[in-house]
């Protein structure tokens, strides 16, 4: 009853906000043949979402005052909340070791965000969210985002806040944030007097995490600038705090980026805020994209581009150290795009902790192909993956129908995909999954339906 009293003064005072007379409703429709269903309703200030399956249900709510007053608004939501962000660094702050060679994006200063629940996941609880922007108060470029956030997951309140300034006629940003609060850990019940890991019951613990991030770029020559720390704090079960701290640099000259990230986390008993246990590590990535064009037959522009990046793990309390080393050369232009990589996975063995590596053995390889095609109203693609002795097929096909003098518009497409072992010439864990996505558009009412089925043979 609480839950629909609060959604009904939302939407009341909404409705009566003379803005709904100018700018009309937004309704979408969702359902799939996973018994999930849901609906969305837009307006200029406010948005609700529902979505359910059987024995399951999600709302949100969010409410925008920028269009009724712009100096300082203010965003509100309540219901059943997931959060990003600056909380997600806090979680996860260790390096990323993907398999991309084209991937060079580095740390980014943000700071607490909270999204409504989408249709098929109902694993949040309920929450709210506030944020208020004063970016309209100074008569400057500088601007101050504060975001709090009460979850039944946390005693307390956590929140962060976000200052960003533009100086030298916009050529440099600055951007800083601050993000902290109380969370809970689960036992650690795996435990025992054999194993490395001392035993710690359930509690709570303060986490904070500080982000620095500057960017400059030349006007003459577009070349860029970017760098990127930060410190996050947490309390340890055991009583005494931890730190760990990361740094990212990333220089952009015409076509090439350099990019280098360091990771440092010197203590054995790291909880981060989502209950994560931290292995006392060294870690690196480091890594260059270049790519030039040049012109086909019929005039036809193209770019070449090269990848290649390498990340390694030093850690401080293990004789093993893994290194993977990822390249990759990809052709594309604005109808095709046509790339292969390679990921080779290594371990560095030394005698202690302490000791330099002295051997490196190979510990695996993959390898991909991926073709896309974007033609006027089809997208197509096909990817390859190659893993030791497993294979995995993956085709995906979408075509769109848009036009101003079209009153129904829709977009319809599918994905499939097939896996399988190959050991010894017989074939094994084989997996096939296809899905079929269908939007219309008519006006201010968008229908999405999905098909999807996954089987094991």
């Amino acid at each position: 009853m609480k839950k629909l009293y609060f959604l009904s003064v939302i939407l009341y005072l909404a409705g009566a906000c003379p803005l709904f007379s100018q700018e009309a409703f937004k309704l979408e429709v969702y359902g799939d043949s996973q018994k999930n269903g849901g609906s969305r309703i837009i307006s200029p200030v406010t948005e609700l979402r529902l979505s359910s399956k059987p024995g399951k249900m999600n709302y949100g709510v969010l409410l925008n005052t920028e269009k009724i007053y712009s100096r300082v608004p203010v965003t509100i939501k309540y219901g059943n909340l997931s959060y990003s962000g600056s909380l997600s660094r806090l979680n996860s702050p260790e390096l990323s070791n993907g398999t991309s060679p084209f991937s060079s994006s580095i740390m980014t200063t943000s700071g607490l965000t909270a999204n409504l629940p989408g249709y098929t996941s109902f694993s949040n609880p309920e929450s709210a969210f506030a944020q208020i922007k004063m970016n309209r108060l100074f008569n400057s470029s500088l601007s101050l985002l504060i975001n709090l956030a009460l979850s039944p997951e946390n005693e307390e309140p956590f929140f962060s806040a976000m200052l960003s300034d533009k100086l030298l006629s916009n050529r440099l940003s600055l951007n800083t944030s601050f993000t902290a609060g109380k969370f809970f850990y689960t036992d650690n019940s795996s435990a025992s007097w054999l194993l490395d890991t001392p035993y710690y019951a359930a509690g709570q613990h303060f986490s904070s995490l500080l982000q620095f991030s500057a960017t400059y770029k030349q006007k003459a020559s577009g070349n860029s600038l970017q760098a990127a720390a930060m410190a996050a704090v947490y309390e340890s079960p055991f009583g005494p705090y931890t730190a760990l701290y990361r740094a990212d640099l990333k220089y952009i000259m015409k076509n090439t980026e350099l990019f280098s990230a360091a990771f440092l986390n010197a203590y054995e008993d790291t909880l981060t805020s989502s209950g994560k246990k931290l292995e006392p590590s060294a870690q690196f990535k480091a890594g260059l994209i270049t790519k030039k064009p040049f012109l086909l037959k019929a005039e036809k522009l193209y770019f070449l581009k090269l990848g290649a990046n390498a990340y390694s793990r030093f850690n401080l309390t293990k004789n093993e150290h893994p290194l993977r080393l990822n390249t990759g050369i990809q052709l594309y232009s604005d109808l095709t795009s046509l790339s292969f990589s390679l990921s080779s996975d290594f371990k560095l063995n030394s005698l202690t902790p302490e000791s330099p590596p002295q051997s490196l053995k190979k510990n695996g390889l993959s390898f991909q192909i991926k073709n896309s095609w974007y033609l006027e109203k089809i997208t197509a693609g096909l990817t390859l993956n190659i893993e030791e002795n497993k294979y995995k097929i993956a085709l995906n096909l979408s075509n769109s129908s848009n036009g101003k003098k079209q009153k129904l518009n829709g977009k319809l497409s599918g994905s499939s995909a097939f896996s399988f072992s190959l050991k010894d010439q017989k074939l094994s864990d084989k997996k096939l999954s296809a899905s079929l996505t269908c939007r219309l558009l008519l006006r201010n009412l968008t229908v999405i339906g999905k098909m999807s089925f996954q089987t094991d043979f």
